[in-house]
């Protein structure tokens, strides 16, 4: 897919970018089962999506973990490095820690997090929040749900990754220097969260026995959902300061 300088889209350009990646998954899928078993079934599905599908490919063959431009290139694999910056090592050496307890007001606590620190999505709270909750779920799926009933909890379990992937391309590295893309990511976990908590109720009306359980499976992600209405709130804040 072809687009214009990202950091130039408004909220509506992101929502109309990131429909066309679905739709362009969606293809990509339907010709995979089609194709998939038969010999040359790369070529054959590169031929039906189309140009747009060749020009996405990367054009290196270098191992990803070796390759100078791993940093900037969103085809790396995911190894241990990219969780860090290369000059990170550098900047701990830097860094003594200063005063004792130098990251902690006068009364001896933490300040409070605000939009825009550089916290990475693993740390912000609104994801551990949700975290917890897929956790949370996972567990129920894989020792408590009877059979008959995990069909309509891989749904739940599908919809709450989802709603993870958005949060966590919502949230980025914290610096938040394109909210637009942030409240557009957002509102695609909300929606995910609303698809799991409508698929979470019904399965509590199907299942009497379990509704004890499902019901505090339910607040459990109701507040996640709160956490990630209030992050999209904040987001949208610094839309309109920008």
């Amino acid at each position: 897919m072809k687009h214009d300088d990202v950091s130039a889209w408004n909220e509506y350009r992101w929502e109309q970018a990131l429909r066309e990646s679905d739709d362009f998954a969606a293809r990509y899928f339907a010709l995979l089962r089609r194709f998939c078993d038969l010999p040359g079934a790369e070529e054959l599905i590169a031929e039906r999506m189309g140009p747009d599908y060749e020009d996405s490919l990367p054009e290196c063959e270098t191992e990803c973990e070796d390759c100078e431009k791993r940093w900037d290139c969103e085809y790396a694999a995911p190894h241990e490095w990219v969780t860090h910056s290369p000059d990170a090592d550098d900047e701990d050496e830097e860094d003594d820690g200063g005063e004792e307890g130098g990251g902690e007001d006068e009364a001896g606590e933490e300040p409070p997090i605000e939009l825009g620190d550089a916290l990475f999505y693993e740390t912000d709270p609104t994801f551990h929040s949700l975290r917890q909750a897929a956790m949370g779920w996972c567990n129920i799926y894989a020792a408590i749900l009877p059979p008959e009933a995990r069909r309509r909890g891989l749904s739940i379990l599908f919809a709450i990754g989802r709603g993870l992937a958005n949060l966590s391309c919502s949230v980025g590295n914290g610096l938040y220097e394109q909210p637009a893309a942030s409240v557009a990511f957002a509102k695609r976990c909300l929606a995910c969260l609303n698809m799991a908590l409508g698929d979470l109720q019904r399965m509590m009306d199907e299942r009497p026995r379990l509704a004890r359980l499902l019901a505090a499976m339910q607040e459990h992600l109701l507040r996640a959902r709160g956490a990630v209405v209030d992050h999209l709130g904040r987001c949208r804040e610094r839309l309109a300061e920008k």
